[in-house]
């Protein structure tokens, strides 16, 4: 069954859980219009898979003359599995801490910066999992796209690292940019921080730009019906350090027509359709996203905290998601 975060949220009757799915849709876009198939439940085994048959190759048609058959040919189809990926965190909290906070609700901040965390890891799990290296991942787009005919400018660069060369290049890179909407029918075009300035700065310059105001006060920025989403940054903490990565990678090292090119990013293009697109598949009911709050009147001086989220990416039909590789930003 199709559902989004939004409406999973809105046949909730725990008050705690309504307001941790909130934080989820008001810090996360694409969590807005990512659609949910909620069917999967365990069969007797210990993993959760989502099962389903990716499109690969469309039917065709022909023309036939009086007394003669028409050549048979079949859509062609995949049968694939996902599983379910469990991600989140735990937190402690001493009980005088909570006792003592007053009008700061320690309880509350650490709750929502554990639920961004958990959003942060979705975001690059969504674009660079991949559970061949890392089994404890869902497969993002990233793998999915490789190798596929809507993965484009594979052998060539579109320049558009300053000023100069973006308005030298910008017809190249509106070009290429309605090209991946149009070949895979996208719903949102998916980048880093650094590429939306570029790609707000060519549809201004061209004329193209339009904003919008959605659910929770912020700004959509699209151009032509399709909206820009910045998928922001996947921190990682060691010691004292905080790092902060682009979720869509920035300063990307590739070999581009037999030579090396440096400061690459790449753009990707989805359509959400649970039918025949780019969804999102988890457990049945309302079971996708958990929290569990420590109760401070039980015993024991510190207690845990947490928020788990179950779900895997599924891409039904490989001509409904793409990726323009190659840009060069730095």
């Amino acid at each position: 069954m199709a559902m989004t975060l939004a409406e999973m949220r809105a046949g909730m009757s725990d008050k705690v859980a309504q307001q941790v799915v909130d934080t989820f849709l008001r810090e996360s876009e694409i969590l807005q219009m990512l659609p949910f198939d909620d069917t999967v439940s365990p069969s007797g085994g210990s993993t959760l898979t989502y099962s389903y048959l990716q499109k690969k190759l469309p039917s065709t048609a022909a023309f036939r003359q009086l007394n003669q058959e028409y050549e048979s040919s079949q859509a062609t189809v995949e049968q694939k599995s996902a599983n379910l990926k469990i991600f989140g965190g735990k937190f402690t909290m001493d009980r005088v801490l909570k006792t003592a906070e007053g009008r700061y609700n320690n309880l509350s901040f650490q709750m929502e910066e554990k639920i961004r965390a958990a959003i942060s890891l979705f975001h690059h799990t969504l674009i660079n999992g991949n559970s061949t290296t890392s089994t404890e991942e869902f497969d993002g787009l990233d793998k999915m796209l490789v190798g596929t005919s809507t993965e484009f400018n594979t052998g060539s660069i579109i320049d558009v690292s300053n000023i100069t060369s973006l308005r030298a290049n910008a017809d190249q890179l509106y070009e290429e940019l309605m090209n991946l909407v149009r070949m895979t029918d996208a719903d949102a075009l998916l980048m880093n921080t650094q590429m939306l300035g570029k790609v707000q700065t060519l549809a201004r310059t061209l004329g193209y730009k339009t904003e919008s105001e959605e659910a929770f006060g912020r700004k959509v920025v699209s151009m032509d019906g399709v909206r820009f989403m910045d998928l922001g940054n996947h921190y990682t903490v060691s010691g004292d350090t905080a790092t902060a990565n682009s979720v869509v990678k920035s300063g990307l090292k590739r070999s581009v027509g037999g030579s090396e090119k440096t400061g690459l990013t790449d753009i990707y293009g989805v359509k959400f359709d649970i039918n025949d697109g780019f969804h999102a598949a988890t457990l049945t009911g309302d079971a996708s996203i958990k929290t569990y709050v420590p109760n401070f009147d039980d015993p024991g001086a510190v207690k845990d905290g947490e928020v788990e989220m179950v779900a895997a990416t599924v891409l039904k039909n490989t001509q409904h998601a793409g990726v323009l590789r190659n840009i060069k930003i730095g």
